[in-house]
């Protein structure tokens, strides 16, 4: 073995990772029967054009409204929204990092395999990264296809276009390889327990930071570079090129020096294990609370909390809250891999699909109860309640079909799925009782992966 990086060993681990991840990405029970795949498909593809439709016709009209501008203030507000996007791409890098990091893994079939061969521990370190960098740039892509067309409002031409969309892309690399570096200083000399607690510690502060940044300083910056003398094709180019050198250094000190061979295979969970069973809340409660998710929401919704309550009074944080408890529904979805290793069990303790989709539903009413009283405070109805209740039962069915076990990157597209669809139930909000039919349908949808699963099972 040596110690120089060869690119040719590099492309043949990456080809051994993708292969081994992928393989199982569609391995389920409900994606079995093509009927249900092609349905899911066709409902996703129906979602996503009604969506994509939705922001266009909006844009649209914004476009026929800012042709009477004048040309001084149209620049001001095309620099605005030039640096709202730069700044935007920075801080969905910095989630898409993290979500990444925390649920992409290397099975240790995968690692045993890429040390036995004749590579250097550089090679299989670089090839991991690049390797996490590529799933990252998938979901990217599917969120630059959506907010893409919002690039219209900036008047530009089409080189100036093509450079801004590079520029996108060279800022998300640049910031992924950054946090990259940050995390390989910090946890480079640590192991197990240790490793997990500054890993985590350092999600939650990257959280925090950019948290603050979207919320608050990015509206200051945006606001003081629409007023700089620059061009719209000048300011371009300094961040296009700060953001290729910065990406540069980062990629070379990973890869030159401080490169190491990180086991990615990371424990998800609270290993305390499931109390007896019975039919209740005990059959599922304590498999979504001891979840990493779990601590990860609420102790952000912690921090955000006390920042709020500090700036903006109790008043402003009701209002945030409005927003911020139905969210964490999304907990659940690690919910089918918790319980995957014991389901076998669950039919000698006389548990169904029926009772089990009973308990889940207590415990949604029993966790978005915070969400309950918010709703009643601020809007005097149940919509946030229900848009809660309608995003757990949407992260349960996403985790039970892409869970983890199945494929390493199955956790981060039910995660993405999750978000998307959270996003298209927001809009359902609007009109007067759509989210009790849509609860009903995701009901249904839940009972029949359940009642797959335990055919299964047996």
């Amino acid at each position: 073995m040596t110690n120089s990086l060869k690119f040719k060993n590099i492309l043949c681990i990456l080809k051994f990772f993708y292969n081994d991840t992928f393989h199982g990405l569609f391995n389920r029970p409900f994606f079995k029967s093509k009927v249900n795949r092609y349905g899911l498909i066709l409902i996703l593809t129906l979602l996503y054009l009604g969506y994509f439709y939705l922001n266009m016709s909006q844009l649209n009209t914004l476009s026929r409204n800012i042709q009477d501008i004048q040309s001084a203030d149209l620049l001001i507000a095309a620099k605005m929204t030039l640096s709202s996007y730069f700044n935007v791409v920075l801080i969905l890098s910095a989630f898409l990092f993290i979500l990444v990091n925390s649920t992409v893994s290397l099975n240790k079939n995968s690692l045993f395999f890429a040390k036995t061969l004749p590579f250097t521990e550089k090679e299989v370190s670089i090839s991991q990264m690049i390797f996490k960098l590529s799933v990252a740039l998938a979901f990217f892509e599917l969120l630059i296809i959506i907010v893409a067309p919002a690039l219209k409002l900036v008047s530009v031409n089409i080189f100036t276009a093509g450079l801004v969309l590079l520029t996108l892309h060279t800022i998300f690399i640049a910031s992924f390889f950054t946090f990259e570096l940050v995390y390989t200083l910090v946890i480079k000399n640590t192991m197990g327990t240790k490793r997990l607690l500054f890993t985590f510690s350092l999600d939650f502060l990257i959280i925090v930071f950019v948290t603050i940044h979207l919320l608050i300083t990015r509206f200051k910056l945006d606001a003081w570079v629409s007023v700089q003398k620059e061009s719209i094709l000048q300011m371009t180019s300094i961040v296009f090129f700060t953001s290729l050198i910065v990406g540069v250094i980062a990629y070379l000190l990973n890869a030159l020096f401080f490169a190491k061979d990180n086991v990615y295979v990371q424990s998800n969970y609270f290993k305390l294990g499931l109390p007896a069973f019975s039919v209740g809340l005990a059959t599922t409660m304590p498999a979504i609370v001891r979840s990493k998710n779990f601590l990860y929401f609420w102790a952000l919704l912690l921090v955000i909390s006390i920042g709020s309550l500090i700036n903006n009074g109790f008043a402003g944080t009701l209002q945030l809250w409005l927003f911020l408890l139905p969210v964490l529904g999304i907990v659940t979805i690690t919910y089918a891999d918790t319980t995957a290793s014991i389901r076998k069990l669950f039919s000698i303790y006389k548990i169904n699909p029926m009772t089990e989709l009973a308990s889940l539903l207590g415990v949604s009413v029993i966790l978005m109860c915070p969400a309950l009283y918010v709703g009643f405070a601020e809007t005097q109805t149940l919509d946030p309640y229900m848009y809660g209740i309608n995003i757990f039962f949407v992260a349960t069915i996403a985790g039970f079909l892409f869970p983890k076990s199945q494929s390493n990157v199955n956790e981060t597209i039910a995660s993405v799925l999750t978000f998307v669809i959270i996003i298209i139930l927001s809009a359902l909000i609007s009109i007067d009782g759509a989210l009790y039919p849509t609860l009903l349908v995701l009901l249904g949808v839940l009972y029949l992966i359940l009642k797959k699963e335990y055919e299964v099972a047996k």
